[in-house]
């Protein structure tokens, strides 16, 4: 039918090139002044954000806060989720042990028929037979119950922190979950505008064909490349089901149970100092559970030691005689005071004390590995943040604006005969991906934040989003 069109030799020329890495590169315009232009325009932007990324302190950023039903979501979750209410529960039930472990043993009490001559097994035979009742209770050495009180408290309050540390993993679940939501949200809307606007791309190759300019090629690959917009809407509408099931079960929600619509994804400036987050680090709900378990455990060393003295038990005994004629028999009192010999030293209670020297060199041996560990994953979700903050600047500033020029200028060169379809096809779909990279940026920036927030163990200073 009709023959492809090449462009004309005026060095003008509208496109998105695919390297060889997939990464389009835009040209448009006179190509010299182009590149250099855009080259210049990028190195500027770049620079300006490295500059601004390390500038304010963290103290004096503005609380820009989170959307309202983000907010809501969270304290839904953090009342709800079925993970933090057995940490709590567990929490609950520690604390209880701490008066418990304080408390004395029981006290025994014991009934014995004393004497009886097995002769006549009578009661009034014999002087010493008695009917006695005896009471004792031990007491411990002074000073143990209150270093298992203390050890017993220790506990509580690791397990307290452990609850903090899931309610804060839960909190960034949940924004995760919203902000993918969102992201299947705009990147959903994102293919639909992109679809409507190849369907015009569709038109204008059908016309072309119809009148001999065209080839009947280009207008079955724009009718396949509409049906990949089409099969991408679908794999949106899957991500937006599959995040408001996750957000849901976040909440101990039905899956299916309806959801507001989730604010849209906005870049926002990245102003945190990475020197003032490290130093936060030891407030972290992990690091603060592993310090209260090296104090437990220094505890338990107190009391191994405490073995070394013995314990007392207190007895009482009351014995009933039966008179006998006119024998009158006075009932008998007994009290005893009994100790415990701690004599074994070398098998039990040395070893005991190694044990729990072990234990806490052990215990801060985990604490000291658990923080650096936590300051070099600070450092990396730092590291993260700030190049999703520069790429998303780059993108939204410098990539989609000039791809979107260059696929409005495509499509007019297309149908005066001046660009071909190989050409208007990459330039299009470079428009689409570049958008959809954006908005996967802004996601992973919001994941990462709320990672970094978890490690942090509070909530970190928002600004509002760049308009």
């Amino acid at each position: 039918m009709g023959s492809t069109m090449s462009p004309n030799n005026n060095n003008i020329d509208y496109g998105l090139k695919l390297n060889s890495k997939g990464v389009s590169t835009l040209t448009t315009g006179v190509r010299p002044f182009f590149t250099k232009s855009l080259r210049s325009t990028l190195i500027f932007l770049l620079w300006s954000l490295f500059l601004l990324a390390f500038s304010v302190p963290l103290g004096a950023q503005v609380q820009g806060g989170l959307p309202a039903d983000l907010q809501a979501f969270i304290a839904e979750a953090l009342q709800a989720n079925p993970d933090i209410k057995q940490m709590a529960d567990m929490a609950a039930a520690t604390r209880e042990t701490i008066r418990s472990s304080k408390a004395l043993d029981d006290p025994d009490f014991q009934f014995t028929m004393k004497d009886i001559p097995t002769n006549t097994w009578s009661l009034n035979q014999d002087d010493m037979t008695q009917k006695m009742f005896m009471l004792s209770q031990k007491f411990p050495f002074p000073g143990k119950r209150q270093v298992r009180s203390e050890v017993a408290a220790s506990q509580a309050q690791t397990d307290s922190y452990i609850t903090q540390d899931k309610a804060n993993e839960v909190r960034a679940k949940v924004i995760q979950a919203y902000w993918m939501r969102s992201m299947a949200r705009g990147s959903f809307d994102i293919t639909a505008k992109s679809k409507e606007l190849w369907e015009q791309v569709v038109k204008v190759t059908e016309t072309r064909y119809a009148t001999g300019q065209g080839m009947q090629a280009d207008v079955l690959q724009a009718q396949v490349e509409l049906g990949n917009y089409l099969d991408r809407q679908f794999q949106w509408q899957q991500k937006q089901e599959s995040a408001q099931a996750d957000l849901n079960a976040l909440r101990s929600k039905p899956p299916q149970t309806p959801l507001s619509t989730p604010a849209p994804l906005k870049s926002r400036p990245f102003n945190l100092k990475l020197e003032e987050l490290l130093g936060s680090a030891k407030d972290n709900p992990k690091l603060l559970a592993l310090q209260a378990a090296i104090e437990k455990q220094g505890k338990s060393v107190t009391l191994a030691k405490k073995e070394y003295f013995p314990d007392f038990t207190f007895q009482t005994a009351y014995g009933l005689r039966e008179n006998r004629g006119d024998l009158k028999r006075a009932d008998m009192f007994t009290g005893a005071v009994m100790v415990n010999l701690p004599i074994w030293h070398a098998s039990k209670i040395k070893p005991r004390i190694r044990e729990e020297e072990a234990k806490e060199s052990a215990a801060k041996g985990g604490y000291q590995g658990a923080f650096n560990q936590l300051q070099a994953a600070m450092k990396d979700k730092f590291a993260k943040l700030l190049s999703l903050s520069q790429q998303a600047t780059l993108y939204g500033r410098g990539i989609i604006p000039q791809a979107r020029q260059a696929a409005d200028a495509s499509l007019a060169a297309y149908q005066t005969g001046t660009l071909d379809f190989a050409r208007l096809t990459q330039n299009f779909i470079a428009l689409y991906n570049a958008e959809l990279q954006l908005q996967e940026y802004l996601k992973d920036f919001e994941d990462n934040w709320a990672e970094l927030e978890w490690l942090v163990g509070q909530e970190l200073p928002r600004q509002g989003a760049v308009k």
